[in-house]
């Protein structure tokens, strides 16, 4: 459970730096965000009795491509009061064609390493292929029309200005032999920032979109999403009010830091 509820945040953390806006309009802001995370909810029968934790996630934005490190600490608490603490790591880089990505990507429970691998995901001529360093996993073949994290947004943001309301994509996330999944965004009305964020100078006057993506097993046979995350969206690549609904409970994550890094100067590229 607790790695599946890391391909979660996956999903949502890719999102946030890979909103740099079509024809150069709005440049993607170089940040370091901090979400708390806490219980909303828990469902029935999913034998946990509460779940918080913490990411943190630091943006470059190159002039080749985007860097994004991130970690996110969760610890569950089960019905008989076991503890378990995940500790998960990605660090991306993502050239801007959308093309090619490196990931890096590793999960320890409690103390002990589960998961990790390290490789590179490249997209020619409508068709991808993702090639492993480790042994633990298999080469991936990519289906056709396949978007990496910064074109999915990107094609969210594209059609957020344009007035549509959903965007349909299959999207490899660089986690590891299962991190391709079909996916569903709804987009809700454009809006001005609110009061806390305005006050911030690089936030002022800079819009939102509530933003609802759900996500599905393709080899699964149900309409039902495995998960679904909700942000606010900000037109900059900033996020903020985080709901993160998984099957056995849902959480929601509020932004506590927000600092902006220096962005790189390409203009003598």
């Amino acid at each position: 459970m607790v790695r599946h509820l890391s391909r979660l945040f996956v999903l949502f953390l890719f999102l946030i730096p890979s909103s740099l806006v079509a024809a150069g309009v709005v440049p993607l802001a170089s940040h370091r965000a901090v979400y708390d995370l806490t219980l909303k909810k828990l469902h029935q029968e999913g034998g946990i009795q509460n779940v918080r934790g913490r990411i943190v996630m630091e943006v470059e934005n190159q002039c080749e491509g985007y860097v994004i490190n991130q970690r996110m600490l969760v610890e569950l608490v089960n019905l008989e009061g076991v503890v378990i603490t995940s500790d998960f790591h990605l660090s991306t880089w993502e050239d801007k064609n959308g093309d090619a990505m490196r990931f890096s990507m590793s999960n320890v429970l409690n103390g002990k390493a589960v998961e990790k691998s390290d490789g590179i995901a490249r997209m020619e001529n409508g068709e991808g292929t993702v090639s492993f360093k480790d042994e633990e996993n298999e080469n991936l073949e990519l289906p056709q029309g396949v978007l990496f994290p910064t074109a999915h947004t990107l094609k969210i943001l594209r059609s957020a200005r344009a007035g549509k309301n959903l965007v349909s994509a299959k999207v490899y996330d660089g986690n590891g032999s299962e991190g391709l999944q079909d996916s569903l965004t709804v987009i809700g009305k454009r809006n001005a920032a609110k009061p806390g964020m305005a006050e911030k100078p690089e936030m002022e006057n800079v819009p939102y979109w509530p933003v609802q993506l759900s996500y599905f097993d393709l080899k699964g046979q149900t309409n039902e999403p495995d998960y679904e995350v909700g942000i606010n969206l900000y037109e900059n690549g900033v996020a903020s009010d985080l709901t993160l609904k998984y099957k056995d409970f849902s959480l929601s994550g509020e932004l506590v830091q927000l600092e902006f890094l220096k962005t790189a100067d390409c203009s003598h590229n």
